[in-house]
This record gives C-alpha cells, sequence and structure tokens, in this order.
C-alpha cells in the first residue's frame, strides 16, 4: 500500500468511526470493533507519516503536504471537527485503542457539552490521554454565530477567561459585552443559572479590577433586558436584580431616558420591568434626577413628540409606587412645560395604554358589576386590535382564565371576550405568512368562531393553507378528517396546492395529521409521494405497517425515504435492514429487487448493514454475480 492509499483509507476510517462515537455509546460491541479497525488504519499510516497531523479548515483537511476537498466525505469530516472548533489534531506513535475511544467520544460530545468541559483538549488532559493533542480555535470567534450556541459559549468563555487570568480576552469582552450580550436573550438568564453565574462571576471582577468596564457592562445588560419583548413583570426578575445593584443615580437615570427618549418600542411593560429590576429606594432619586435633566434640556417644552411618549407612558393608573413617582414627577413637569398648564390628550395614541388600564382594572376588580363594565370596554377594544397586540393578548387571556377558573361573574362575558380573541387569531392564521406568536393560542382555543364552512372554503376554493391553519382545524373539528380528505381529493390535479398540505403536516405531530398524511399518499402521484414522506420523517408518531408497505412495495426514492424514517429507531431499523437484505433469491428471482435494496442502504451510508452485505457478498452459484459484486462494492464503499 502507497502513501495515497494509506491516506485515504485513514480519512474514511475517521469519518466511519466519528460516525459511529455519535451514534453508540463508548463501551458498545460495534463502536469497539470500528475503534480496533480504525486503529489499524493510523498504525499503517505511521509507516509514512510519523506523526499524523490533521490541520481543518471549515470545508478542508490538510495532511502532510496533501490538501483534501471537493470530496464530500471530507468537506463533511472538516465541517464536523471545525464546527468543535478544533484547529488541529496531532496522532502520536504508540496510542492505544483505549486513549483512540476517549478521544472519539469526546469529539462526538454535543458543542453545548464539549463547551461546559472547558474544550476537547481540556476532556484529553483530564482523562491523561498524550498521544493525542488536539490544538483549538479561539472559541469566542462563536459569538460572531446566531442561535442557542451563543449561551453555550458565553457560559465557557466567562469561566475560562477568568481562570486563566487573560486580561486581553476580558477586556475584549468588556468592551465588546453590549454588542455581543445582544444575541441573547433575556430568558436565557432567568432559566439559565450557570450563565447567570459566569456573568456575576464576570462582572465581580470588573467591580475590582475596571470599574469603568463594569458600569459599562451593567448598563449593557439592563438594555438588554428592557428591549426584549418577551419578558413580562410576571418572570422571576429577582434573579436579574444582583447584577444592577451596585449601579448608580447617575447610571440608572441615564439608560431611563435613553430608553424614553430613543426607544419608540419602550412601552408601559417595559417600564414595569425596569421598575422591578431596580431597588425600591432608588426610584426617587432616579425619578428625580430624570425630571432635573429634562427640565434643564427643555426637553418636553421644545420637543411635543416626547411630551406625547410620556403621556403614552404614564397614563394607565397603576398601584405600585415606583410607578406613582414617575408618573408623578414627569406630570408636573408636563404641566410646567405646557403652554396654557393643560395638555391635549391625544387619544389616538393612547389607545394601547387605555388598554392596559383597562385589563388592570380587570385583574384587580372583584365587583361583578364593575367586571360587567370593564368587560364591555374590553369588547369594543378587541374590535381593534392588530397583530402588533399580540402580546397584550396574551396577558388578556391568562387575566380570563384565572378569573373564569375562580368562578367570579360575568363568566358570560369572559366567555364573549374569549370567542372575540379566538376570532381574532384564527382571522392571523389565514395571512400569507402568519405570525410565530400565534403557536402560543393554537392548542388554547377549543371552538371555533369562523366555523367548519368557513375553513373549507379558505383551504380549498381560495388555497390557504399553512401549519396554523390546518392545526386549529383539527383542534376544532376532529370529527372530520374524512371529509377533509374528500376535499383533498377534489384538489387532485393541483400538485403545487398538495404538496403544500403535505408540508404543513409535517408540523403537526398528532394522529389526525398522521392519517391525512397516509390518505394523501394513496391516492397521488410520486411527486406527493415523496412530499408526503419528508413530512412524516418530521413526527414523532409512525405506523410502521405503512412504511415497511412502502419499503417492500415502493419505488427505490421512496423505499429510501421510508427507510430513512425506520431507521431513526433501533429496532425497526434491525427489521427494516432484514426485510431489504435478507429476501430469499431462488435462482437469482429477486436479484433484481436485492440489487436496488443494496442501493438503498448505500446511499443512507447505515454501517449496521454490514452483515448482511457480507452474507450476499458469499451467496453461490454463477446467478448471484451480481449481487456478490454489488454486495462488495457497498461494503468497500461503507468501510464495514
Amino acid at each position: 500500500m502507497d502513501k495515497e492509499e494509506a491516506l485515504n483509507d485513514f480519512l474514511r476510517g475517521l469519518r466511519i468511526v466519528f460516525n459511529n462515537a455519535t451514534a453508540y455509546p463508548k463501551d458498545h460491541p460495534y463502536f469497539i470493533k470500528s475503534v480496533e479497525n480504525f486503529k489499524q488504519k493510523v498504525n499503517t499510516l505511521f509507516n509514512f507519516l510519523n506523526p499524523i497531523k490533521i490541520n481543518i479548515a471549515p470545508d478542508s483537511l490538510f495532511i502532510g503536504d496533501r490538501h483534501w476537498d471537493k470530496a464530500e466525505p471530507y468537506v463533511e469530516l472538516a465541517s464536523l471537527l471545525h464546527l468543535r472548533k478544533i484547529k488541529s489534531i496531532e496522532f502520536r506513535e504508540g496510542l492505544t485503542i483505549e486513549e483512540l475511544i476517549d478521544f472519539l467520544s469526546s469529539i462526538s460530545l454535543p458543542l453545548k457539552e464539549i463547551l461546559r468541559e472547558a474544550g476537547v483538549q481540556n476532556i484529553l488532559n483530564r482523562k491523561n490521554i498524550s498521544r493525542i493533542h488536539t490544538e483549538e480555535l479561539d472559541y469566542s470567534e462563536l459569538l460572531r454565530g446566531e442561535g442557542e450556541e451563543i449561551k453555550d459559549v458565553w457560559v465557557y468563555l466567562f469561566k475560562s477567561v477568568l481562570e486563566k487570568g487573560d486580561q486581553l480576552k476580558i477586556n475584549e469582552f468588556a468592551d465588546n459585552f453590549e454588542k455581543i450580550v445582544g444575541k441573547l436573550k433575556a430568558k436565557d438568564l432567568l432559566e439559565d443559572e450557570q450563565l447567570r453565574q459566569n456573568i456575576h462571576n464576570f462582572f465581580n471582577y470588573l467591580k475590582e479590577k475596571q470599574k469603568d468596564r463594569f458600569y459599562n457592562c451593567s448598563k449593557g445588560l439592563l438594555r438588554l433586558i428592557l428591549k426584549d419583548k418577551t419578558i413580562s413583570q410576571e418572570d422571576k426578575l429577582q434573579n436579574l436584580k444582583v447584577f444592577f445593584n451596585e449601579l448608580d443615580k447617575s447610571a440608572l437615570t441615564e439608560i431611563l431616558r435613553d430608553e424614553i427618549l430613543t426607544d419608540d418600542s419602550f412601552n408601559y411593560l417595559s417600564f414595569i420591568v425596569f421598575s422591578k429590576l431596580i431597588e425600591e429606594d432608588k426610584h426617587k432619586e432616579i425619578a428625580s434626577s430624570l425630571k432635573e435633566g429634562f427640565k434643564k434640556e427643555e426637553l418636553l417644552k421644545n420637543n411635543p413628540k416626547i411630551r406625547k411618549r410620556i403621556r403614552e407612558l404614564f397614563s394607565i393608573s397603576d398601584r405600585s409606587s415606583a410607578f406613582e413617582i414617575y408618573r408623578h414627577a414627569l406630570y408636573s413637569l408636563l404641566d410646567e412645560s405646557s403652554s396654557g398648564g393643560t395638555f391635549p390628550f391625544e387619544y389616538d395614541v393612547l389607545h394601547i395604554n387605555y388598554r392596559f388600564a383597562l385589563l388592570n382594572l380587570l385583574a384587580g376588580e372583584e365587583n361583578a358589576e364593575k367586571l360587567s363594565l370593564i368587560s364591555e370596554h374590553l369588547l369594543k377594544e378587541c374590535a381593534n386590535l392588530t397583530e402588533e397586540n399580540l402580546d397584550y393578548l396574551k396577558f388578556l387571556w391568562k387575566t380570563l382564565n384565572k378569573k373564569i377558573k375562580g368562578d367570579v361573574s360575568p363568566s358570560e362575558l369572559f366567555e364573549r371576550l374569549k370567542d372575540c380573541i379566538c376570532g381574532f387569531i384564527e382571522n392571523r392564521a389565514f395571512k400569507e405568512t402568519p405570525s410565530l406568536d400565534l403557536e402560543y393560542f393554537i392548542d388554547k382555543l377549543k371552538n371555533s368562531v369562523l366555523g367548519y364552512d368557513f375553513y373549507i372554503n379558505k383551504i380549498f376554493n381560495e388555497g390557504k393553507v399553512n401549519t396554523c391553519i390546518l392545526k386549529l382545524f383539527f383542534n376544532f373539528f376532529p370529527q372530520y378528517p374524512l371529509l377533509f380528505y374528500e376535499n383533498l381529493k377534489r384538489k387532485h390535479t393541483d400538485i403545487e396546492f398538495l404538496a403544500k398540505v403535505a408540508e404543513s403536516l409535517g408540523g403537526i405531530d398528532s394522529l389526525a395529521g398522521l392519517e391525512i398524511l397516509k390518505n394523501i399518499y394513496s391516492l397521488f402521484n410520486n411527486i406527493i409521494k415523496m412530499e408526503v414522506l419528508r413530512a412524516m420523517q418530521k413526527l414523532s408518531m409512525r405506523d410502521d405497517d405503512f412504511l415497511f408497505g412502502i419499503l417492500e412495495e415502493g419505488d427505490f426514492f421512496l423505499k429510501r425515504q421510508a427507510f430513512v424514517i425506520l431507521a431513526g429507531d433501533e429496532l425497526t431499523r434491525r427489521t427494516a435492514l432484514q426485510r431489504l437484505l435478507a429476501i430469499p433469491s431462488l435462482f437469482g428471482r429477486e436479484n433484481k429487487l436485492l440489487i436496488e435494496n443494496i442501493k438503498v442502504v448505500e446511499d443512507i451510508g447505515l454501517k449496521e448493514a454490514g452483515s448482511y452485505l457480507s452474507s450476499l457478498g458469499r451467496r453461490h452459484f454463477f446467478w448471484n454475480k451480481n449481487v456478490r459484486d454489488r454486495a462488495k462494492s457497498a461494503l468497500r464503499k461503507l468501510a464495514c
């Protein structure tokens, strides 16, 4: 074997054993066997390269003097290793099976766990693995990314830089704190205790060593929370107060002033969140300082837009002492700055605050007569709501449910309010791209206001269909799946519509959705059948008999897709392999089918097919030659 062949074998073996590490526990016999096979390939390559060092780029590998890219296995392997922020891997002669098993188990961990363990090399050091070494990329680069991993990177980095005392990194994080922390969400801080603790430790370090940076980071975190409209006054905000205890009057005044003046989305609820994050004894000083600053700069006197903002924020009646402190301070300033001692209310922009005032009254009132009056006003307001008011509707829905559970009259008016909300949500679901926030209400709505005929007309005559609409339909009309299917049959020539229905059903993890998908599959052509199977792959529930039927009778592409679904479960995976590859073939009568089935498992790259392929590769008689050759070829490609 020459160097080129040894390198190819090594990289293919690494890809296979990495896959197995993600699929099996480290003590699984199949995984151990694959590691032993890979160890042989490593030993062979040591004859040409010692040590073996792999340099990793996002989409390519570099070993020795050779660059490996373009071919899919190498690109995919490079991507998987780069995702784990591994810059290079070095294998040294004398490494053991046990070291390889520990190494492969470590790099196959989810990124979150690798970060919490402070990186792959730290795991290897802890396990005393001396003959494998990894060089890691700078994890702070991940902070340029998006999504769930950002939170996990912060948990790791805050801990890591403090433990190492890396002053340059600490300064870099502090100077870019507000920009980077903006990729987090307030709920991350509320729900993740470890994240809170690490940021708290970071803040404590800055407070002792670099006061200016500490104040800037604290202010940045407070701005993040105030701008996050998913947080509410009902959340456990006391868990976050510790971050802002050290902020003085001037810093807090500056933040509140900036939010009022520059953030149009800063509203009554934002202010309530602010008031609950700050110690109560500070509010009087902040309000006084805010008032003096506005007065000195004559902001209200010369700017009617800011006067309007103040009116919007504080037009609601609130019982909290903090709210009244600010209301009194700024309203007195409004009176001073208005020319005639009065201020003309601008009713068009005060509607939102008026609605929240009604909501507050509803929540706190117990008198049935007053509740009836409040509910009547709320009914009138609900007729004018828009999609921007979904957060308000959530609060209203929760409040109504509390009242109904508490058996507080007038329940009939409360139900009418809930119907009004239901009608609003139903109509919004039929928009081209309904808001994701509608999902909050889907399972909570039990009775349709619009009715069965409305849905049938919209879906089948106007072609309006999405996951949200279908979820509502099956929630409201569980007795009508067959009628839904009958209407589908009328549209059998509209391929685009049927594909859209199948895709939308993939977002509905229910028996009704699964049954409709099966009915669509039985009626329509292969294009739609494939869309149905792709939708089924997204569901947690499965009809194994249905899928095995496709496996035994479907064409190649449908069979492959059905097998992908069945392979997701260990038991059905074994049964599916048996039905595909353990077919008797007297005088070669089923050989064409067997060759097609070999292609199915080869395409998917399932290593567990190895024993079946080996058996097929040993079949006797000349008429089985094509099956033998095809099975052996698949074995080589799968490297089983």
